[in-house]
């Protein structure tokens, strides 16, 4: 049996009969995608550097919130080839430089704010070491959601020492 819908008032003639309607809006994840993989486009001989963008790393904020904050930190393994054993087959992150740059693009409202500027091809090696966890990208202010994609350059810079190989390392992106 389907029962009758309820009844807010009865009004006479010429009288506004008010209903009170409700409805949800959903709030969603915070979530951070980037590249599995990435090849520096530009490789180096010992002394110089290896250099190119890491691939787009992007920032959903889907929470709908009233304060829509986040920060994204950036750290970074050493760089390593034919296992490291030997002192020329490691690369410390030290010489590992994460350059984030502006945005390329964003969604709603607010301030992004980069952690590092004037990204360009070394020499010198532009950004922040990634030798303790640093600031790759940051919003505050606004409401609702927003999202923000941006493409870091990352350098590395080559010791005389370094023996020829491919080397491997991790970035680690982590939003708060």
């Amino acid at each position: 049996m389907t029962g009758l819908p309820a009844q807010a008032a009865t009004c006479p003639v010429d009288t506004a009969c008010p209903t009170t309607v409700t409805f949800d809006i959903a709030a969603g994840a915070l979530e951070i995608t980037v590249p599995d993989t990435a090849d520096l486009a530009n490789d180096g001989a010992p002394g110089g550097f290896a250099y190119g963008p890491l691939g787009a790393v992007t920032v959903d904020d889907n929470r709908a919130s009233a304060t829509p904050a986040w920060t994204v930190a950036v750290t970074s393994t050493d760089f390593v080839t034919a296992g490291g054993d030997d002192p020329g087959e490691t690369i410390v992150n030290d010489s590992v430089y994460y350059c984030s740059g502006a945005a390329t693009a964003t969604t709603g409202d607010g301030t992004f704010t980069p952690g590092q500027t004037g990204c360009a091809a070394p020499p010198p090696p532009t950004g922040q070491t990634l030798d303790i966890e640093r600031t790759a990208f940051a919003h505050a202010g606004g409401t609702g959601v927003n999202s923000a994609t941006w493409n870091p350059l990352i350098t590395i810079a080559l010791a005389l020492s370094n023996v020829a190989g491919q080397y491997t390392g991790t970035i680690s992106h982590t939003v708060t």
